[in-house]
């Protein structure tokens, strides 16, 4: 549990890191990701547990300055059937697949 990062995400889009006692960048939580690092990030309002949002937003922003990250026809599928389907493959065979990849 030593390598968890407490984050507290803002409604004005700030994180504040609890460790470092400072305020962190999207790409400065990425980078404690990389370093194997694991955040916990929480709603400082709500204290609702938001590590999912964060998460997907360092994805995101990195799609960005990539201009891709998946393939446009997997990005379709995922709107297209959403939870539905897309869920169950998510959580028990992505994460998996990747390991195997790596």
């Amino acid at each position: 549990m030593n390598d968890m990062i407490v984050l507290k995400k803002y409604a004005n889009r700030r994180i504040y890191d609890t460790k470092q006692s400072a305020y962190v960048t999207l790409s400065s939580v990425a980078d404690i990701i990389r370093q194997g690092k694991t955040i916990k990030a929480i709603d400082a309002g709500t204290k609702e547990d938001v590590t999912a949002f964060v998460l997907t937003q360092i994805i995101l922003d990195e799609a960005k300055n990539n201009n891709a990250l998946l393939p446009v026809p997997l990005l379709h599928m995922i709107i297209r059937y959403g939870e539905n389907v897309l869920h169950d493959f998510f959580e028990n065979y992505l994460e998996q697949t990747i390991d195997v990849y790596v």
